[in-house]
């Protein structure tokens, strides 16, 4: 692909890492897929233009952890203006509906249990928040197709398997990944990574039960604070 097409979807600190994968052939494969895909009918979600958010977001060099999902949404949601596709680029993100899906509603939960004694949140649909504080809310896959949950994992395996390898394995940060999908990148880890796999906040929604997060948001903060001194705001305050 042109890299001069795509750049200002990443933020410049991202730039050096990203143009070798984005000018690669590995890469043109999976635009003309996704291409394909688009001209038979097929309605690609999040956007194209928010298909990078994550690396929009959150700058390379203010990245503090990284927590990786499966999937975007693969639904959308009738409103007044017409149907509205719910990914909007950053994981378990819902920021395009402003109505808070499942899976972010058992996200928050955890996060008032595990550190707030129960404390409620303002459970913000947007969850930039944390993406500003050096969170890169990163799905194994970038994109799906709506009612097909997942059905580009194998697409972007290629990608993900790079930006662990080339980018994270050399960043020091700690990794958490959500689920079985994003556990299978567990093996491109470096051996002294932090690294943490959890089950996904909406395998527990699927089963009607609050999401376990094993105290990851404290671990998390005490390895940032042991070694910059700087922890996450998990709790969005208006």
């Amino acid at each position: 692909m042109n890299w001069d097409k795509f750049h200002s979807q990443f933020h410049e600190s991202w730039h050096h890492k990203m143009r070798p994968f984005i000018e690669s052939e590995e890469c043109d494969k999976m635009y003309e897929h996704l291409k394909q895909r688009s001209r038979k009918g097929h309605i690609v979600a999040p956007s194209s233009s928010n298909t990078f958010r994550c690396f929009l977001e959150t700058p390379l060099d203010e990245m503090k952890v990284v927590l990786m999902g499966m999937a975007p949404y693969h639904t959308k949601i009738k409103t007044m203006n017409g149907d509205v596709i719910v990914a909007d680029g950053l994981l378990m993100g819902c920021s395009n509906t402003n109505y808070l899906q499942p899976s972010l509603t058992n996200f928050y939960g955890a996060i008032e249990r595990e550190l707030y004694e129960g404390a409620a949140m303002d459970r913000n649909p947007d969850v930039s928040y944390l993406a500003k504080q050096g969170v890169l809310m990163f799905n194994a896959s970038l994109t799906t197709e709506i009612n097909k949950a997942g059905v580009h994992l194998d697409l972007w395996h290629p990608f993900t398997k790079y930006v662990i390898e080339e980018v994270i394995n050399y960043s020091g940060v700690p990794v958490v990944f959500l689920g079985k999908d994003a556990a299978v990148f567990h093996k491109y880890i470096g051996p002294f990574q932090w690294a943490f796999k959890l089950s996904h906040p909406a395998a527990a929604a699927y089963k009607g039960i609050e999401w376990d997060s094993e105290g990851v948001f404290k671990k998390v903060n005490k390895i940032l604070k042991d070694n910059n001194n700087f922890v996450i705001n998990w709790m969005y305050k208006n």
